[in-house]
């Protein structure tokens, strides 16, 4: 997964990139998400492309007797890793209503609905926009940790090496029990 990651972070961490962040902080709050899933497809097909992943499908089904779908499903060493895409702008607001986490299409949901996937593992990859000082954010996952119990994640990105315009936040769901 690590060299997933790494793709995406060159990616998002490119100039050109960070300009159209920069913009959507500004202007996009609403599109943001379709914006990142679109340019996440791109590193997607790049890496099938260059043999770095074995395949990718978007919007896919979680089993096959289920309306639900998962952003995408990324095989790699033959294994899958399912995952979702959210964006979360301006943290500091979402800290203060929670309507990021609520229902109809929140993260929580996202969260349950990837407990449900029948293997591999389970991923969140988390635009953060602007990137929120790291007492902050710290404070806003422990706040979300106390509201989503018992399900879990864990952080497998650091907020430090990321620049001001976003923290691409990736986190790994853990089982619930």
């Amino acid at each position: 997964m690590s060299a997933l990651y790494e793709a995406i972070d060159r990616h998002f961490l490119a100039p050109e990139s960070l300009r159209r962040i920069q913009l959507l902080a500004r202007h996009g709050r609403f599109e943001a998400e379709g914006w990142f899933k679109a340019e996440t497809m791109y590193v997607l097909d790049s890496l099938a492309k260059g043999g770095t992943i074995d395949g990718w499908r978007a919007n896919v089904p979680i089993t096959e007797n289920t309306k639900q779908r998962c952003d995408f499903r990324v095989v790699t060493n033959g294994q899958p890793i399912w995952l979702e895409v959210k964006t979360l702008v301006e943290p500091a607001k979402a800290a203060a209503d929670m309507g990021f986490i609520g229902k109809g299409g929140g993260f929580l949901d996202d969260l349950v609905k990837l407990l449900r996937v029948p293997d591999g593992d389970r991923a969140v990859l988390l635009f953060v926009i602007p990137r929120p000082a790291p007492e902050q954010w710290s404070a806003l996952l422990e706040t979300y940790q106390r509201r989503i119990a018992p399900i879990t994640f864990a952080e497998q990105s650091l907020i430090q090496a990321y620049p001001d315009a976003v923290y691409v936040c990736k986190l790994a769901l853990k089982e619930m029990f």
